[in-house]
């Protein structure tokens, strides 16, 4: 997924504030005044600040049917974009708020795949409902408020307690794929002494990433299980080639995973959520440096440092023309002696030296180059930093 501008700022402004605070505070579950005491599903409140577009369920399984918003409450920065997206359970739903909030789908509606969006630009607590199913609990909530989720996630050397220790094809690296829309893992690559390991072993990725999971085939029966009551499972082990598994990790931490039928022989994985925009190399392949809006900053001026003695050298340069030697004393004796052979030839004047003439014009061209060149810089790094993340292949 490509990090956005406002990604890019509240991820840099969560670091700034766990640099200062040292240590990040959990986020307080807003008072909804009893709003959710009805609602099945309802846990706690999403942090989804960071993001530009939110997407929530509408006919989620909840309240003993599809008669639920997921996730029934969330939290957004002003700015952002909730999109509610019908799954076609549970009859005719409608989003509509709850007094005279600004949320209005429409007549209820059962299609799959239909969409309503609201842009908030207010803080506030946005409550709605599904006016057929309010009474079985289908209520929802929309927190806008300034800020960011919290810390960045997982530090860049990830810490799995030795969970990788009997995995062949574990070299000691993270794949960074921060940043991308969707990432593929292998089921069944080489390694562990077979078609045992899943490939990339180890990966980081932005929150909201679809990681998918492809079977190659090979080893006979995979599958992909969550350790403990983490959210993946697959399902029974398959062995066709071609199969696919996908689960989009919202939520920040490291979550750790097997192949059921070969977790003895290390076909072992773990997926990282969040963490550093750049951390040195990342940890990925082909030695890729992964520069942030603030590094790309310090590389230009780095440059403009660079260039700007040789910008002003060309500006200040003279250049010189020869001067003939200087005559002697002897030289002078012998021009003016008395037996001159042969009147000496006439001596050709001399060369004035001194510098050129001062070009106004010249200089001024450099000069303005010189300022165009700053400016092309600064407005390069503005685009690098609002725009996204530069891979420089090294």
């Amino acid at each position: 997924m490509t990090v956005g501008r406002r990604q890019f700022l509240t991820a840099t402004a969560g670091a700034a504030a766990l640099g200062v605070a040292g240590t990040a505070s959990a986020q307080s579950e807003p008072d909804y005044g009893g709003w959710f005491d009805d609602v099945g599903n309802y846990d706690e409140t999403v942090d989804k600040r960071g993001q530009d577009t939110v997407e929530i369920t509408v006919g989620a399984e909840g309240n003993d049917g599809a008669y639920a918003f997921g996730p029934a409450a969330v939290k957004v920065n002003p700015g952002t974009e909730v999109v509610w997206k019908w799954t076609g359970n549970g009859g005719g739903h409608n989003v509509v708020s709850d007094g005279d909030g600004p949320l209005d789908s429409g007549d209820p509606v059962s299609d799959s795949g239909t969409t309503y969006s609201y842009t908030f630009e207010e803080t506030g607590t946005y409550k709605y409902v599904c006016t057929p199913h309010e009474s079985l609990g289908m209520k929802g909530a929309v927190v806008v408020e300034e800020g960011t989720s919290g810390p960045e996630g997982p530090p860049a050397d990830p810490d799995y307690e030795g969970w990788f220790d009997d995995v062949g094809n574990y070299d000691g690296n993270t794949v960074d794929e921060t940043g991308s829309d969707s990432v593929e893992i292998s089921v069944g690559a080489e390694g562990n002494d077979g078609a045992y390991a899943f490939d990339p072993p180890a990966v980081r990725v932005t929150p909201g990433t679809e990681v998918t999971w492809t079977w190659t085939g090979e080893g006979g029966g995979h599958n992909v299980v969550s350790d403990g009551d983490g959210p993946l499972d697959s399902g029974d082990p398959v062995s066709d080639s071609g199969t696919t598994f996908s689960h989009t990790f919202e939520e920040y931490g490291i979550y750790k995973y097997v192949c059921t039928p070969h977790e003895s022989l290390g076909m072992k994985g773990a997926v990282v959520v969040g963490g550093p925009l750049s951390d040195g190399d990342g940890g990925g392949e082909g030695g890729d440096i992964e520069l942030s809006g603030p590094g790309w900053l310090l590389a230009g001026s780095v440059l403009a440092a660079f260039f700007s003695p040789l910008l002003l050298a060309a500006v200040m340069r003279r250049r010189y023309r020869e001067r003939p030697p200087e005559p002697t004393g002897s030289d002078l004796e012998r021009a003016s002696g008395p037996t001159p052979v042969e009147e000496a030839p006439e001596p050709e004047p001399a060369v004035e030296v001194g510098h050129d003439e001062f070009d106004p014009w010249g200089t001024a061209s450099l000069v303005a180059a010189y300022f165009v060149l700053i400016a092309l810089l600064w407005v390069f790094m503005y685009f690098v930093e609002f725009l996204g993340r530069v891979s420089v292949i090294g």
